[in-house]
């Protein structure tokens, strides 16, 4: 085994055979719901000893911090095994901006600089930019890169993304210029990414030089609970593999009132084991048993489901179904059925400006007015995909010129995505009628 390897393998393998601790749940009527076995993607990056955090350690103030080109270097270097070797180089040569940093981390700028095979050549002009904002495709490219796969050989830098998604890597896809738990959701996610060359995930290998048991793998396996984006829905909660998990407006806290044929078309999820990414809360999850004796999960007391036409990731069919179904929420369920009659409506405001709808999903009573104001110089619109029974849009402005606006009356329940008909691929939106 070389040195790197043997290295990375360590410290994984160390990690994954702590055992994962139940946690209480925190509220008085969670005690309806057993505990459930939760460890967040930012825990077992900490027990990786992937993030080691500021002074007070892997905080959730140190996960809310920026990411810097530094900070992910480091961790690249960390899952190679060569964070030791970079921190003790004796190199002169170094990159022009390397006195912005401190003597520890100039030396690691010094080995990155005499060693630009491993992918860390600057930002151009002799720089690093050691403080620069790390954005999702660049640290996908060092994900895949730590996985074996190389720049220029087996993909191009503009292609990161796509190229990750095919290998598994998604999670933070879309989030941008990221912050530690980001990291740490992208880091943890690679361990069950293939190795280039191979059939084994990186935690197969661990278990296959006997480093992880078996029994180890397994419990490290657990189910997750992530987040995806649809303009259908917007943010919404899934399982491991993408598939949208629902709530039932009937159910009451820790109580399914889903039954029989419901349950059929509605299987439900269950996982006494789970894995989170960062921005979910340990304390909100739970377990109950069902009348029939099987257990299902909970979110905020919510007991959640599949839905038996979802096929694939990315389908959420069950969103809004007969009013009472809808896709989980990481602010917690949809209102009850009794709640939902508003006691008169409402009026909302949407802005158009700088190319995009001031509010990207925005939830209203039924009967209430929604007006746009455009604030841009060019005319703008707001255009539903919906369609009524004549056929045309449940709504559409006409083209607003600047400061012009016009309201409209939304009566019937239900999602409705819409859009800018000039500029559709940049200004989308929801709109959500109970």
């Amino acid at each position: 085994m070389n040195k790197r390897w043997k290295s990375a393998v360590l410290l994984l393998g160390g990690a994954l055979m702590l055992s994962t601790a139940a946690n209480e749940v925190a509220a008085a009527d969670h005690s309806k719901a057993a505990a459930v076995a939760v460890k967040t993607d930012a825990q077992i990056a900490a027990e990786l000893g992937v993030l080691q955090g500021d002074g007070s350690g892997v905080t959730a103030s140190y996960l809310s911090q920026s990411t810097t080109r530094l900070q992910a270097a480091i961790l690249f270097l960390r899952l190679q095994g060569l964070e030791g070797e970079a921190r003790s180089f004796k190199g002169s040569a170094n990159f022009d901006d390397a006195g912005t940093v401190n003597e520890s981390n100039q030396a690691v700028l010094a080995y990155l600089k005499a060693n630009p095979q491993l992918g860390w050549t600057g930002t151009g002009s002799g720089r690093f930019g050691p403080a620069e904002a790390v954005t999702a495709q660049q640290y996908y490219k060092v994900m895949l890169e730590s996985l074996g796969y190389k720049q220029d050989t087996d993909f191009a830098f503009a292609d990161t993304i796509r190229f990750a998604e095919g290998k598994g890597l998604n999670r933070i896809a879309e989030a941008g210029q990221l912050n530690n738990g980001h990291i740490a959701t992208a880091t943890v996610e690679a361990l069950g990414v293939k190795l280039k060359g191979g059939d084994k995930t990186l935690l197969d290998a661990l278990v296959g030089q006997k480093v992880v048991t078996a029994e180890a793998a397994a419990s490290a396996a657990a189910s997750s609970v992530r987040l995806a984006t649809s303009d259908k829905v917007g943010t919404y909660m899934t399982d491991g593999s993408g598939k949208a998990l629902y709530t039932f407006t009937k159910d009451t806290p820790f109580q399914s009132a889903c039954k029989d044929q419901c349950a059929v078309n509605w299987p439900v999820f269950k996982a006494e084991s789970l894995q989170l990414p960062a921005f979910l809360k340990i304390e909100d999850f739970g377990v109950i048993t069902r009348e029939d004796g099987t257990k299902q999960t909970t979110y905020k007391g919510s007991p959640l489901y599949y839905f038996i036409k979802d096929a694939k990731a990315g389908d959420v069919n069950g969103q809004g179904v007969n009013n009472v179904w809808f896709a989980a929420k990481p602010e917690g369920a949809a209102p009850k059925q009794e709640d939902q009659q508003p006691a008169a409506s409402k009026e909302y405001r949407v802005e158009m400006a700088g190319f995009a709808f001031s509010v990207k999903e925005l939830t209203v009573e039924a009967g209430s007015k929604v007006t746009f104001t455009n604030k841009d110089k060019v005319k703008h619109n707001a255009v539903s995909d919906t369609l009524g029974d004549d056929g045309k849009p449940v709504f559409e402005t006409k083209l607003l010129g600047e400061g012009e606006s016009e309201t409209i009356t939304l009566t019937k329940p239900g999602t409705y995505t819409y859009y800018c008909a000039p500029h559709k691929a940049e200004m989308k939106a929801t709109i959500i009628v109970k």
